[in-house]
């Protein structure tokens, strides 16, 4: 694990240098000073402009060389061309006085350009301050805000209201505006912010490293679009959520690999879905929205964690009430629960009778015959029900009640819960009167939402916290399982090598097969042949019915070129499926002068899954798993999970995939073996470690039975390098 405890000096310095500090009200150098000191900072303030005696009433310097007393900090808001200077003399200064540690370069025109020039000077600015073992945050960012020590080298936003909420950005303008979107309302409390711009040295991951070990910080917002050590990361990322919430907001989509049309696989795995799977992997909570992103930070960092997902809904108002019920239905970590009969009793002592009181369960409408004091009343039962884990809250403010007597009867109804908290969500609605409740119910320390529909997907993302925490409190490590297996014998290496050696792209669907059989992937009984006399002895060996399948490296979408013969129950079947498929392959393939055939034992249909997996340029070995069939790129109901896979990951993996009516035998079928399909899963995992010439694997359809499952076709594709690579040795092997 990474020692970060240096990177406390970007956050708590003793004194700053501020190269670039401008008398000039409008420039960032000016504004810059004017936060840093509207925030509250106690440390020493150094402005450095050659042209300048004094700024905003402090003594200015020439350079940083001029500095007499120690610095720990130097902010750059110089034009990008003088950087490199400043960095000099910084390395000067720390072998002079050994104290300057931490810059943040707020200066663009590095390699966000994406030209060679810029490129290379933010590299000279990194070699140079490493080699004086100087840290830089940077460039092309707004640096540093920390609400505890007052430190803040943003330009834009000055003092701000303190709370719990940390924020990782790597858009300084989305940062911004999150921060400007609640203003001085203290509808979100600030504890740190880092812009973290080009990330030319200090990486996210350290920085959650340090937050991770931040007392004042009760969760972490972070807003990503790409990462270049994606699996350092998520790695820490998991270790992090174990000790607090992580709620990412993911931009951005990148390009296909160039083999994508090559497999399933290839099709549906864009960096982004990649990416979502490592979320969900690593237990960080994803936010679809900036909306969810915003509103789940605030209940994390003002709300207690649920004890499991069963929410109720409490309103005075029909309509709003059901669009957050109908919401809830639709999310599978959530539901609404059932109250206990004490509290059915008790609520219909107090309610007026036209109430509506669990109809549907955990549903509450006080009607309009409400008052201030009765939210506090139902509060405290629905508080005590032990059905109840979190409660739901829907108002519309209005002239007929009191709103900052209803806020203080709510804020009491929530105080008065003995033990641990659950959680209250409260919506308020929009109105003449919304503001006054809004103010009352924010300033006592609960949240207040918009919408009820949007405050379901908040409360299932506290309740998937929970469950997250649980979870990593159990220890689980897949890194042991993977060290423990050993490695599978068999032909995988010598057939990658015919293939290599052949300039292949891929293994032939029955080697494919030989390879399955090697990792404990069960695949149907199979013959290569080719002639009719011998697909028919091949057939009656194995068993009607049977498939029949075109074997060429030329054809790799076999339906597509007509070379698959379904259901073929005779012999007499046989003959005219295998003309078919020939008469097919030469006009789709007339090169192919003696076409070899795969008879195939036919499996009873069921519901058809998808394995597969690829090496992916950012991320290395991922596994995918999902809803196969001939939809699979038009359905895309599939999820990602990164090596190394143990046996739990692929149970967690399948159960958030599949809805739990299939798993269960939807319409007739049997029960999925799960923990069969986790072997299955687990064993591809260790083919892609063990194998690091294959590129991309597909098995699809995979159809569940008894035993787990079984690969009905097969496809592996093997890296640009290993099938351009001449193996002279495979050469002398019979493929």
């Amino acid at each position: 694990m990474q020692d970060v405890s240096a990177l406390n000096t970007f956050f708590s310095p003793r004194s700053v240098a501020v190269v670039g500090a401008s008398s000039d009200p409008k420039k960032p150098g000016n504004t810059a000073l004017r936060n840093m000191k509207s925030m509250g900072y106690k440390g020493k303030i150094y402005p450095i402009n050659p042209r300048e005696q004094s700024i905003l009433g402090l003594a200015c310097y020439k350079n940083v060389l001029d500095i007499s007393e120690p610095v720990d900090v130097c902010v750059l808001l110089v034009p990008a061309d003088f950087t490199l200077q400043v960095a000099q003399d910084l390395v000067k200064r720390k072998k002079r006085y050994h104290d300057v540690s931490a810059v943040v370069c707020m200066s663009a025109g590095f390699g966000e350009l994406n030209t060679s020039e810029a490129g290379q000077r933010e590299r000279n600015l990194v070699q140079t301050l490493r080699s004086a073992s100087i840290r830089l945050i940077g460039p092309n960012c707004l640096g540093i805000m920390d609400t505890v020590s007052g430190f803040n080298t943003n330009f834009d936003i000055g003092d701000y209201p303190r709370g719990g909420i940390s924020i990782l950005t790597q858009s300084g303008a989305f940062g911004n505006s999150f921060l400007f979107g609640s203003g001085t309302t203290g509808k979100v409390g600030l504890n740190k912010f880092v812009s973290i711009g080009n990330m030319a040295d200090v990486q996210m991951s350290e920085l959650l490293l340090f937050l991770k070990a931040d007392e004042s910080t009760r969760v972490i917002g972070i807003y990503l679009e790409g990462l270049t050590e994606p699996r350092e990361f998520f790695e820490i990322a998991r270790d992090v959520v174990a000790t607090k919430p992580i709620v990412i907001l993911k931009s951005g989509r990148s390009e296909l690999g160039s083999t994508a049309a090559l497999s399933h696989t290839g099709s549906v795995a864009g960096a982004d879905a990649i990416y979502d799977g490592a979320c969900r992997q690593s237990g960080l909570i994803r936010a679809r929205s900036v909306a969810e992103f915003y509103d789940t930070l605030r209940a994390f960092a003002k709300q207690p964690m649920p004890a499991g997902n069963r929410v109720c809904v409490l309103t005075h108002m029909g309509g709003p009430g059901t669009m957050c019920i109908d919401e809830i239905s639709t999310l599978p970590g959530l539901k609404m629960t059932a109250f206990s009969p004490e509290t059915h009793d008790a609520l219909k002592r107090i309610l007026s009778p036209a109430a509506n009181i669990g109809q549907p369960p955990g549903y509450v409408d006080l009607t309009a015959a409400h008052y201030e004091n009765l939210h506090n009343q139902v509060l405290q039962l629905l508080f005590r029900d032990q059905n109840v884990d979190a409660v739901i809250q829907i108002l519309a403010p209005s002239a007929f009640l009191d709103q900052k007597l209803l806020a203080k009867e709510i804020l009491s109804g929530y105080e008065s819960q003995s033990g641990a908290k659950k959680p209250l969500l409260n919506v308020v609605t929009f109105g003449d009167f919304a503001d006054t409740l809004r103010q009352g119910l924010e300033g006592g320390g609960l949240p207040t939402f918009d919408f009820p529909d949007s405050v379901a997907q908040v409360a299932a993302n506290l309740a998937a916290y929970a469950t997250i925490r649980k979870a990593a409190g159990q220890g689980r490590v897949v890194k042991a399982e993977r060290i423990a297996a050993q490695a599978a014998q068999g032909p995988a290496e010598r057939l990658i090598a015919v293939a290599s050696g052949q300039g292949r792209i891929s293994l032939l669907e029955p080697e494919a097969y030989e390879v399955c059989k090697q990792y404990g992937i069960r695949v149907p009984p199979f013959r290569k042949v080719d002639a009719p006399e011998d697909a028919k002895r091949a057939a009656n060996e194995i068993g009607y019915p049977v498939v029949l399948k075109i074997v060429s490296a030329e054809i790799l979408h076999k339906t597509d070129a007509g070379g698959v013969m379904l259901g073929v129950s005779s012999d007499s079947v046989l003959e005219q499926s295998y003309a078919k498929l020939i008469e097919n392959i030469r006009k789709a393939a007339p090169r192919i002068a003696k076409p070899n055939v795969l008879v195939q034992k036919m499996m009873l249909a069921t519901t058809e899954l998808v394995l597969g997996g690829l090496r992916d340029k950012l991320f290395g070995p991922t596994i995918m798993f999902g809803l196969g069939g001939t939809y699979i790129e038009v359905l895309k109901h599939v999820n990602f999970h990164l090596t190394p896979l143990g046996l739990e990951d692929a149970k967690e993996l399948i159960r958030e995939t599949l809805p739990p009516a299939l798993l269960e035998g939807a319409r007739g079928r049997k029960k999925m073996n799960v923990d069969a399909i986790a072997g299955a899963l687990v064993s591809l995992g260790r083919l892609f470690e063990e194998q690091p010439q294959i590129e991309q694997v597909d098995l699809n359809p995979f159809l569940p039975d008894d035993e787990g499952g079984i690969a009905v076709d097969a496809r592996i594709i093997l890296a640009k390098q290993a099938s351009a690579a001449k193996n002279l040795s495979a050469n002398n092997v019979n493929p």
